[in-house]
């Protein structure tokens, strides 16, 4: 017999509510019961009294936004379901990274039926592994109003619903692999995430010392040794050779550099033209 589940949609929009409501009862038939909430207060008092597998969050509600419901949930320790959030096209880029970081799924407002399939599959499978304590901290941490003592830490897919919480500062560099990416670490090891390179290009772009030298490899800054554009070879300290693209060399060559002749961080500049040079 398979296992069944129940939900929750919390959206202000009645109307939106109850589209949502009908999407996941037709594509979704495995959640059997799904209630509504149309407000942080509302949604709070149900999750008291019920038990919910699955809360499908609006970011933006009355008088708050999601991570208020989810702060308020996690001080009574009451963060016992998986969460999808639900949000428009002009959600906050910080706040859409935030949600990448803590290994959680969004979707975009009208829902794509394909996208939702696939979250709704993965925090089902995710429900049985129980990460979401970790995933909500990290992620509340992350959205958090002082930039002081921010996390350092990345939540990894790996596969069979298992999430990897990964010190940023332990990652030497990620490769691509088709739909997957590797992300060698420090020790020594090897993680298979299932999702691909591009899903973490960005944001380690943005906040941390992550270059890309390829298409297919991004290389944390803090690990590189040499870098060879003759023979476009870049060693890490540990005596890991990789190698740069044409295209990616002379960028990384000026950039490097520049770095080694001020003994400054590559200024955030670069990192962004190099992001547009990807799109």
């Amino acid at each position: 017999m398979q296992e069944v589940y129940t939900a929750l949609v919390v959206e202000d929009v009645e109307d939106t509510s109850n589209y949502i409501k009908q999407r996941i009862e037709k594509l979704c038939p495995l959640i059997r019961d799904i209630q509504q909430a149309f407000s942080i207060d509302d949604a709070y008092e149900k999750i008291k009294v019920n038990h919910f597998d699955i809360i499908f969050l609006d970011i933006q509600l009355p008088k708050g936004t999601g991570f208020d419901l989810l702060r308020m949930l996690s001080d009574e320790g009451k963060i016992d379901f998986e969460i999808i959030f639900i949000t428009g096209e002009s959600a906050k880029e910080f706040t859409l990274r935030a949600i990448k970081y803590s290994a959680l799924d969004f979707l975009y407002k009208p829902l794509d039926d394909t996208d939702l399939i696939l979250a709704v599959n993965k925090a089902t499978e995710k429900l049985r592994s129980q990460y979401f304590n970790r995933q909500i901290s990290l992620l509340l941490d992350r959205v958090g109003d002082s930039n002081i003592n921010k996390t350092n830490k990345i939540a990894l897919h790996l596969h069979n619903g298992i999430v990897e919480f990964v010190t940023v500062d332990e990652i030497k560099y990620l490769e691509a692999d088709g739909v997957i990416a590797y992300v060698f670490l420090r020790n020594g090891n090897r993680l298979t995430t299932t999702r691909n390179l591009g899903y973490y290009k960005e944001m380690l772009m943005i906040d941390y010392n992550f270059y890309p030298i390829s298409n297919s490899l991004l290389v944390n800054q803090d690990y590189i040794l040499r870098y060879n554009h003759k023979e476009l070879q870049l060693t890490l300290n540990d005596g890991t050779v990789l190698f740069a693209s044409k295209r990616f060399g002379k960028s990384f060559k000026d950039t490097f550099t520049q770095q080694n002749n001020n003994g400054s961080k590559v200024l955030r500049s670069i990192a962004h033209l190099w992001k547009r040079m990807l799109e």
